[in-house]
């Protein structure tokens, strides 16, 4: 009988043992269990900031990139206002310019003016280089082809020596700033040789 007690508490303490250990296993698995759920909410938690920290990124990005166009576009605008005002103000300043070199030509004709024409020539010249350090040049146009996109004919005569179309005279000076025509030169095209009857 002691045998059947002893192989009972056996029996008991294998059960308890099975038991215990089940219990261990499923502490485990829960510990397990568990811990899964920490690393995936934390899984999660990581990818919504790298999700945050990427739109924050392009948010940056957009901005910086206005920032530039805007100061990109400030720059031309002031850019293009001083080269506005600075067109008008040398466009107000031509006819200024013509009546100096007609008034000069006048003057020059006449023996006794010699010493102010050669003073107004130097003031003059002085003026035109000042004007051509801004951009500003005169329209070569005697003896070259019309182009009317700066000139403009005011008349035709006949020349025995020049051939049809080609500038023989000019009456107004033209005159660029840059790339831009601030004014057409007024001149007078050849028609070519007169025509007999």
């Amino acid at each position: 009988m002691e045998d059947s007690t002893d192989e009972k508490e056996n029996k008991d303490n294998l059960e308890h043992d099975l038991e215990d250990e089940l219990d261990s296993s499923k502490l485990n698995q829960n510990e397990k269990t568990h811990e899964d759920e920490t690393n995936d909410r934390l899984e999660t938690k990581l990818q919504e900031a790298y999700g945050k920290q990427d739109d924050l990124q392009n948010k940056y990005l957009r901005v910086h990139a206005d920032l530039e166009n805007i100061k990109k576009r400030s720059i031309k605008e002031r850019e293009e206002a001083v080269q506005r005002t600075r067109s008008q103000i040398i466009g107000d300043l031509l006819p200024i310019i013509d009546s100096f070199k007609m008034g000069l030509s006048e003057a020059s004709k006449h023996e006794n003016a010699k010493t102010f024409v050669e003073g107004f020539s130097m003031a003059m010249d002085l003026m035109e280089n000042t004007l051509n350090e801004y951009g500003l040049y005169a329209v070569e146009s005697t003896n070259k082809p019309f182009d009317p996109k700066v000139h403009d004919a005011i008349s035709y005569e006949a020349n025995e020596t020049v051939e049809e179309g080609i500038v023989i005279n000019t009456i107004r000076e033209g005159y660029k700033l840059g790339d831009k025509l601030l004014r057409p030169a007024s001149v007078i095209l050849s028609k070519g040789k007169k025509e007999e009857n």
